[in-house]
């Protein structure tokens, strides 16, 4: 077993690589309005900042994930420090939209390396007793980093320009990038590499059509969206008959690992709407300065900082099934709140809304990770970590995707009627219902699965109870 000392360190390396992109990425929100008007681009081409960058993490994270496995998480977790503070550093040079982009997707393979290994690491270093916990407090550094991006970026917008979101993150990788050298366990490894270059590509094709399907309302875009189904199902063909496949159709067996799944991706695929339209209509409708929708955004991160190790601890004593349904009945309710929002500054109905999605995250993340984690073989973390990645990524993407595409769908047919505020905020609204009503779907798949759902230790014994 790995001594309190050890296993501590471990947390905390991989801590500061969950800080430094949590940080990243929620700068990057609310940079976003202000990125779009230096670069001259509308609100649909700067989404494709953060579209990309979670469509590469999205496409690369199964392949990392099994790569840890065979030639050690560690050694690829701490080569992704570097290679997100080298992308960082590109981003930060960005004079171009598209420029900006690339860089991004060369900072997205540093961080799938980190995403797909982290968690691995993290639930291998603790015993079962103490995975809950110690991923509750991975769950509110995720917090602290999305307490801190908002009203830290709101301030450096305001005060310099946006590239110096992107420096912040040179010295925390470095770094970070030291510590992983010195204080991360040395794997052992299989030292035979077993790649799937088909699937991975059928994947990353899947992927990128799915989300051009829904990034505009154009017909071709309909037509790639098909194309993206087709591509998805042929993969899955392709891998039931691959002799090492990206999928480990083992893992599915196991009802913890699959209904777990499922209720992340349809978590996660919800959380983006807000996040990225919000600062959006503050900054059109409400007019506010970048400093106090940073400081307005803070709340969901803050309630999420706290409520995590809470929920991870708690997890440990009466399991992940309970608390998941009440994460989807406060995320439902958050979503609710904010589809009420008018044309008018209400700032506690804007709070109300952000905590309850704050604390609805924060009580669903840890206890449903720690219930996957604990149900697989202790050497396919790796890969469960990647995997729980890709969804969550791959939710991220689609929801930003999805609520973009169905934002200026109903935005440009309601305009037409109505004056631009009103018809943006009725665009929004629905947004928001339709992700409530998303929520409500994981709430009955909670209450279903519940049963299905039981504490496990790594034991991996039960591959033959199919789903």
């Amino acid at each position: 077993m790995v001594t309190l000392e050890a296993k501590w360190q471990v947390l905390i390396v991989i801590c500061i690589g969950i800080f430094m992109s949590t940080l990243d990425g929620s700068i990057l929100n609310i940079a976003n309005p202000t990125i779009a008007r230096s670069m001259s681009v509308s609100m649909q081409q700067v989404q494709w900042v953060v579209t990309a960058y979670m469509l590469v993490i999205t496409a690369t994270l199964l392949f990392f994930g099994k790569l840890g496995d065979q030639k050690g998480s560690s050694k690829i977790y701490t080569y992704g420090f570097l290679a997100f503070t080298i992308g960082s550093f590109f981003c930060s040079m960005a004079s171009t939209l598209q420029f900006l982009v690339a860089a991004r997707i060369f900072q997205a393979i540093g961080a799938s390396m980190m995403m797909a290994t982290g968690i691995g690491i993290v639930s291998n270093a603790f015993p079962a007793q103490e995975r809950g916990k110690a991923l509750g407090i991975t769950g509110s550094v995720v917090g602290i980093g999305n307490m801190a991006g908002p009203s830290l970026g709101g301030l450096l917008v305001a005060k310099f320009s946006w590239p110096v979101i992107f420096l912040l993150n040179i010295p925390i990788g470095l770094i970070g990038f030291i510590l992983a050298t010195r204080y991360l366990p040395v794997d052992s490894t299989s030292g035979q590499m077993q790649f799937d270059l088909q699937g991975n590509l059928l994947f990353a094709l899947a992927a990128t059509l799915l989300l051009l399907g829904l990034s505009q309302s154009t017909s071709i875009n309909y037509n790639l969206l098909f194309l993206g189904i087709i591509f998805f199902l042929l993969f899955l063909l392709v891998e039931r008959k691959h002799p090492y496949p990206l999928l480990d159709f083992h893992l599915f067996y196991i009802k913890n690992f699959t209904y777990g799944n499922i209720m992340a991706f349809l978590s996660y695929a919800t959380q983006t709407a807000a996040i990225f339209l919000l600062p959006f209509y503050m900054d059109r409708l409400l007019h506010l300065s970048p400093a106090t929708s940073g400081l307005i955004m803070t709340i969901t991160p803050v309630s999420m900082a706290l409520t995590a190790p809470l929920a991870g601890n708690l997890s440990d004593k009466i399991g992940a099934p309970r608390l998941t349904s009440v994460a989807f009945v406060l995320m439902s309710c958050g979503h609710i709140m904010l589809s009420t929002l008018s044309t008018n500054y209400d700032l506690p109905r804007i709070a109300l809304g952000l905590f309850l999605l704050g604390i609805g995250t924060g009580s669903f993340g840890s206890p449903n990770n720690s219930s996957i984690l604990g149900s697989i073989p202790k050497e396919k973390a790796g890969y469960a970590g990647g995997f729980i990645a890709t969804v969550r990524n791959f939710g991220f993407a689609l929801g930003i995707a999805a609520a973009v595409s169905t934002f200026t769908l109903l935005f440009n047919h309601k305009v037409q009627g109505l004056s631009y505020v009103l018809a943006y905020t009725g665009a929004s609204a629905w947004v928001y219902r339709i992700n409530a009503a998303v929520c409500l779907l994981g709430l009955l798949l909670s209450v279903i699965s519940s049963q299905y759902r039981r504490p496990m230790q790594n034991s991996g014994q039960n591959f033959d109870q199919p789903v």
